[in-house]
């Protein structure tokens, strides 16, 4: 006959070491939790480093003006669009590289009189020629940007910086007046256009100073306004003469007012 020994576990009430244990672990993990706290806190990205690349695109008109070395100049109209890229270097400074479509030019009057050369009088020979010059270019601009706060959510900055223009197409558009009989007085004007590329120097540089504001849009994008003024620095047309004579004249180069609204995305910075 099998028998079976009862082991009995007699209860103790705890020790004083319960307590203790729950304090320490209480306290470890306190001061766990600060630790990572300040540390999440340390690693985190100061404003100024947050959101270093900005891209957008933008459109816009140009107001466009030849130099005034002769009094027959005028202005004409025109656009741009590109797109930008925008890099944080410090603090409310940063580098921006753009590439634009733009469209520069201005207004000509030509006096042609070949008469003075011993040709006969005709329409083709004396007659007055008032031109308007589209200059289609590729225009890449690199500009320092410095911004500031008006107010939290508005960032208007302010740049200077110069472009390289290439000039692939020219187009001219003109009104011609002249007397069509010789002799009998009977003044008649034509209009026409024609393409002027060969008359312009393909390269420019340009300098260029503006402002812009940057205005939340969504809680992705910012809305855009800029505005800019470009000086050329180099020839657009060497030796424009409006009395049309050789050897006479003086280089001539650009000068225009860009208005343009854009969008810009921000990008997040390093995490």
């Amino acid at each position: 006959m099998l028998s079976y020994n009862k082991f009995y576990f007699p209860y103790r009430k705890p020790s004083g070491f319960t307590p203790v244990f729950l304090l320490i672990f209480f306290l470890t993990n306190s001061v766990s939790a600060q630790i990572s706290k300040e540390s999440n806190k340390h690693n985190k990205f100061p404003d100024s480093l947050k959101n270093r690349i900005e891209i957008g695109v933008t459109a816009g008109l140009s107001l466009n003006q030849f130099t005034e070395g002769q009094p027959q100049t005028g202005s004409n109209n025109g656009y741009t669009a590109g797109i930008s890229f925008n890099y944080k270097l410090i603090k409310g400074i940063s580098l921006q590289l753009e590439v634009n479509a733009l469209q520069q030019g201005g207004r000509m009057i030509r006096f042609k009189d070949d008469t003075r050369i011993g040709l006969p009088e005709s329409f083709e020979t004396k007659n007055v020629k008032n031109s308007s010059y589209v200059l289609n270019s590729i225009e890449v601009p690199l500009l320092i940007n410095y911004t500031f706060r008006i107010k939290p959510l508005w960032k208007p900055s302010v740049y200077a910086g110069g472009s390289y223009t290439y000039t692939y197409n020219v187009n001219e558009t003109y009104q011609k007046t002249g007397n069509l009989l010789p002799g009998e007085d009977i003044i008649a004007t034509v209009s026409g256009s024609q393409n002027a590329t060969n008359l312009f120097n393909s390269s420019r540089l340009n300098l260029i100073i503006g402002a812009n504001l940057k205005l939340p849009l969504t809680s992705k994008f910012l809305l855009l306004i800029d505005m800019r003024y470009l000086n050329g620095l180099t020839t657009a047309r060497n030796k424009y003469s409006y009395m049309d004579k050789v050897g006479f004249g003086t280089n001539i180069r650009t000068n225009s007012f860009l208005a343009k609204l854009g969008i810009i995305m921000p990008l997040s910075g390093l995490k």
